[in-house]
């Protein structure tokens, strides 16, 4: 019997202040492109975002296994010239 190898994942909704003067559109370009995690983790950025009163509002999942604070947060939290704070809404695993 052979066992079907099912990919147990995180969703993680985040907001993101950017500093200001940072544009919020082209920060979320550069946030999909520059954080991309391990490939085993398979990090996968929503397309679009939502900008609401600043504040980039978006979602991303990953593997479950992996630390998402260490792999994508702190990250974020790295890009200080550009972000000025970012919050975890909601997390939930799927399966």
């Amino acid at each position: 019997m052979v066992e079907e190898s099912k990919e147990e994942r995180r969703m993680v909704a985040i907001a993101i202040r950017p500093c200001e003067g940072v544009d919020s559109a082209a920060l979320y370009e550069k946030i999909k492109t520059e954080i991309t995690s391990q490939p085993e983790y398979k990090l996968k950025w929503d397309d679009e975002c939502k900008i609401e009163g600043g504040r980039i509002r978006t979602s991303f999942s990953i593997g479950l296994e992996a630390d998402f604070d260490e792999e994508v947060m702190e990250v974020l939290e790295m890009m200080e010239g550009e972000v000025a704070s970012q919050e975890i809404i909601f997390q939930s695993a799927m399966e």
